[in-house]
């Protein structure tokens, strides 16, 4: 569940008297997002995940039924707390965030994912979230995905353990691995687009590199992104994957896939919350 808090000046927010102008609970989280955007267009959506046994897991249940989204028998957990993040919306729509590091996204184990054998496209949302899901975990499930004739697609999160390229094997099996560029930077310790990707071509990895604003990075071209007045650019990234794998189940090129997802992404940057957009369209 993210708890936003914009606009947050940082200088002034811990002088313990701070009034924001809006303070709003929505759901959220990287899986949980691209599932709800999915099943808005019509894309028949399972997630799986785990949620604590509490008010907030309550609520967000809720949600992904309302959601039109199926999910898991054992996504309540009696033994852990929902995950909260608490997110601080500065003026130019960029992020900060708390969260609480014994809850349910850091939680998911290898025993809690089956994949549905009717699944045309498995996307695993994020890397380096779940302290049980380690590349050696990954190895497994990603290689079962394929074995299945799965299309992997694999989202990324900021490395928790200086966690470098060569370290994650698991990679290997992705049909598309998503990181934006500093994710991108930890990964190889390149510092520029090009270079990056090339390092994970040497690798063996079909990396898509999202830039933000700038665009979005593929074998020696940036795709444009549509120009937006950015509001909150929380879960533009899994817009972004959403549109991507939307355009994917429509038998769409690379290109094209790309440039969808570039739409998403920048419509989740007009409201606040991550997907809020979705009720607009």
């Amino acid at each position: 569940m993210d708890i936003l808090i914009s606009p947050v000046d940082q200088e002034s927010f811990f002088s313990g008297k701070y009034k924001a102008e809006h303070i709003r609970m929505l759901p959220g989280g990287d899986a949980l997002n691209e599932a709800l955007i999915l099943s808005h267009f019509k894309v028949d959506t399972k997630l799986i995940t785990v949620l604590g046994d509490d008010l907030l897991g309550l609520q967000l249940l809720s949600v992904i039924k309302e959601g039109n989204v199926s999910y898991n028998d054992n996504i309540m957990k009696n033994e852990i707390e929902t995950y909260i993040s608490i997110v601080c919306v500065d003026d130019a729509g960029e992020r900060t965030f708390v969260g609480n590091r014994n809850g349910s996204v850091r939680k998911l184990r290898l025993e809690d994912i089956q994949i549905d054998d009717d699944a045309e496209i498995v996307s695993f949302a994020s890397l380096f979230i779940s302290e049980y899901l380690n590349d050696p975990e990954l190895e497994i499930i990603f290689s079962k995905i394929k074995r299945k004739g799965k299309i992997l697609c694999v989202d990324c999160s900021t490395p928790k353990h200086q966690e470098k390229l060569f370290d994650m094997h698991c990679l290997r099996y992705a049909d598309y691995f998503f990181c934006n560029r500093k994710e991108a930077e930890m990964l190889t310790d390149e510092t520029d687009p090009e270079s990056m990707y090339q390092c994970f071509e040497k690798h063996g990895v079909n990396a898509i590199i999202k830039c933000g604003s700038k665009g979005t990075y593929y074998r020696s071209r940036l795709f444009d992104t549509e120009p937006v007045i950015p509001v909150d650019t929380t879960g533009a990234g899994d817009s972004f994957v959403a549109g991507f794998i939307s355009g994917l189940l429509k038998k769409k090129t690379i290109e094209e896939c790309i440039s969808h997802g570039n739409r998403f992404g920048a419509k989740a940057c007009a409201y606040l919350g991550a997907t809020e957009w979705i009720k607009y369209e």
